[in-house]
């Protein structure tokens, strides 16, 4: 069967410095597939565009160091027989079926030649991977195996938004979350201790939570792929906005249920709704979870639950959540419900975390929970992450933290 071997769910098309739009530009992407692989096709997507794109030719090759690829492990990509194809707004192409041979834990890398002048590209920020591009009207440089001409470095996925692959496979497994599963700050260290801030780990750009899980189910001898669906800021319900533009409950079928050989998806959605200005109400993140469930159990989807890590602290002055918290003047552990007293978000959070392990837990599809809260929040500081997982803002794991957060998915229950 078909299944994800890595996957980047599409952000948005804005228009930033780091993607302006440009004319007869290269972009070189690279990432770490979860499963082992000899047959392989590569998605592009022009979802948030506006107009049609071009590629002019693209390329899958295994990665020596970036921005070069090796050559000898180079092959080109083509689409319905042909070396090109137009991607029209708000759609996704495949392109057709190679063959590439490599191993688990080896990296990969996309080249695609973006033809004519184009604007702002769908994208997703890859927080940790620095990929590569050529200068604008610099041509194609699909086969510049050594990567002289891509000159530009960046953080962006631009148009990759998966790799598929074809074998004797148990499926796939997604991830669907914010920042938390997208992976901020996972290329941090973990020899700090909260208040102090971790630092970047020069060279880390495998640790997020799919990394983890991805080399926990490898070691067990599971072939599942595993897809990351996280994206930055992400919410699970319309009412609390979404930096995306896209909510959970809006984004899921898409990003996650109509993906190739799909049999479980970890949700972890909700921290967002109720921090910083979004201040939301734990009874609005559950009906957005409810949903969720719902939509998953449609498609036959089972569906793991993950509770809600700490922080969760309302910053919003003008909501009834709004109180205590490292922000506004009071210290490191201000909000905290160790000593009071207590933010209101993170009461919030600890309503839906109940939710989640009992009425949640029951909802037709799913299967358990991942309570990552149990194995996150400090004992000493429960509304805060442990010290040495914290990266510096009580929100975002280090590298080590998100291997933890990873260990509370019960991988028993990702196959009936």
């Amino acid at each position: 069967m078909w299944v994800v071997a890595w996957g980047a769910s599409p952000e948005n098309a804005s228009a930033t410095d780091a993607n302006p739009g440009g004319a007869e530009q290269s972009f070189r992407s690279f990432f770490y597939p979860t499963v082992a692989g000899t047959t392989e096709r590569v998605r592009f997507s022009n979802y948030f565009g506006t107009v049609p794109v071009t590629i002019g030719a693209a390329h899958l090759a295994i990665a020596a160091t970036p921005p070069a690829v090796d050559s000898a492990k180079d092959v080109a990509l083509t689409f319905a027989g042909g070396s090109s194809i137009v991607i029209a707004p708000g759609t996704e192409v495949m392109s057709d079926p190679v063959n590439l041979t490599y191993t688990f834990g080896q990296k990969l890398a996309v080249t695609a030649y973006v033809q004519g002048t184009f604007a702002p590209l769908t994208q997703h920020d890859s927080q940790v991977i620095t990929n590569y591009a050529s200068a604008v009207n610099a041509g194609n440089s699909t086969q510049d195996s050594a990567g002289i001409s891509l000159t530009q470095p960046n953080t962006e996925w631009f148009l990759l938004s998966g790799m598929d692959v074809y074998g004797q496979y148990q499926g796939t497994v997604a991830i669907f979350g914010s920042s938390t599963i997208d992976g901020h700050a996972s290329n941090y260290g973990d020899t700090n201790a909260y208040p102090v801030a971790q630092v970047p780990v020069p060279g880390q750009d495998n640790a997020r939570i799919s990394d983890a899980l991805a080399r926990t189910l490898n070691a067990a001898g599971f072939h599942l792929g595993v897809l990351n669906a996280g994206i930055l800021g992400d919410v699970a319900g319309p009412t609390s906005g979404s930096a995306s533009g896209s909510p959970g409950v809006d984004r899921i079928g898409r990003d996650v249920l109509r993906q190739p050989g799909i049999k479980t998806v970890v949700i972890d959605l909700g921290q967002v709704d109720l921090r910083l200005n979004a201040c939301g109400q734990a009874t609005e993140v559950e009906a957005s979870l409810q949903n969720m469930v719902a939509q998953a159990y449609a498609a036959g989807v089972r569906v793991i639950l993950g509770t809600i890590a700490p922080a969760s602290y309302c910053t919003n002055p003008s909501s009834a959540n709004y109180g205590p918290n490292p922000v506004n003047n009071g210290g490191p552990y201000a909000g905290d419900s160790n000593p009071g007293p207590e933010n209101p978000g993170n009461v919030q959070r600890h309503l839906v975390n109940s939710w989640i392990k009992t009425t949640g837990g029951t909802l037709p599809g799913v299967v358990g929970v991942a309570d990552s809260e149990a194995m996150l929040a400090d004992p000493n500081h429960p509304d805060f992450l442990l010290p040495s997982l914290n990266s510096g803002d009580n929100f975002h794991l280090d590298g080590e933290g998100y291997k933890v957060k990873s260990q509370a998915i019960p991988t028993n229950l990702l196959l009936p």
